[in-house]
């Protein structure tokens, strides 16, 4: 526990550090409760709450229901719905109607794990007309490569990863838009339960992601 602390720690630091920057700190508060089907069939449910604005604005609520299967242990390939209420900075409350599939391939060697994520995503903003500048829904490729070490003898499980948003139906043109890095920690407190701590930098902000961008989460998990 007195690591657990000191990472805390760190983390706190960092979040006071960025208050200085205005309007550019956020936060993901998330509880993810996962059942195991049948064997490699997992389904799990998540909710996640933001803040942004430094921390002094509502940013979102969301509820995620993921179906994920492994048919090889290098290899994860699932779908969700995600239900999100944002707030938007300007138009006030819009409920939006997200769907992605994924696939993870992932590569063990000492103690590190090195995984690669494609994830295609589709978001429908409830209320909002497609223009010639602004398509809804609005498709994205999301590529994502991570990499975990296994400390010996430990319950943390530090990572890093880097992501790519790769638009797929920009009425202005296709592109990479958006990079999003992640450092954090796991934490196992036992077989069913973990904690997982994080700092995100989003290097653009747009309507999808306008909790700011910078980003401290923090997560609970339960398996059963």
């Amino acid at each position: 526990m007195k690591h657990l602390k000191t990472i805390f720690l760190i983390i706190s630091l960092l979040a006071v550090n960025q208050l200085s920057a205005q309007d550019d700190l956020g936060s993901s508060l998330s509880v993810d409760i996962t059942k195991k089907i049948i064997p490699r069939l997992n389904l799990s449910l998540e909710e996640d709450f933001r803040l942004r604005d430094n921390l002094s604005e509502t940013d979102r609520f969301s509820t995620t229901l993921d179906l994920s299967y492994k048919p090889w242990k290098f290899l994860k390939l699932g779908g969700a719905y995600n239900l999100i209420n944002y707030n938007h900075e300007t138009k006030g409350w819009e409920v939006r109607h997200r769907y992605y599939f994924y696939a993870t391939g992932s590569y063990r060697f000492n103690r590190f794990t090195v995984s690669l994520r494609e994830r295609f995503q589709s978001t429908y903003r409830v209320g909002i007309k497609e223009t010639s500048k602004r398509a809804n829904p609005k498709l994205y490729l999301r590529s994502r490569l991570e990499v975990e070490y296994d400390i010996r003898s430990c319950k943390f499980e530090p990572y890093a990863s880097v992501e790519l948003y790769n638009t797929l139906n920009d009425p202005q043109g296709n592109k990479m838009n958006k990079l999003r890095y992640t450092a954090g920690s796991k934490y196992k407190l036992n077989k069913r339960n973990s904690l997982q701590l994080y700092y995100r930098y989003i290097n653009f902000k747009d309507d999808d992601e306008g909790n700011g961008k910078h980003m401290i989460g923090l997560g609970y998990s339960y398996k059963f």
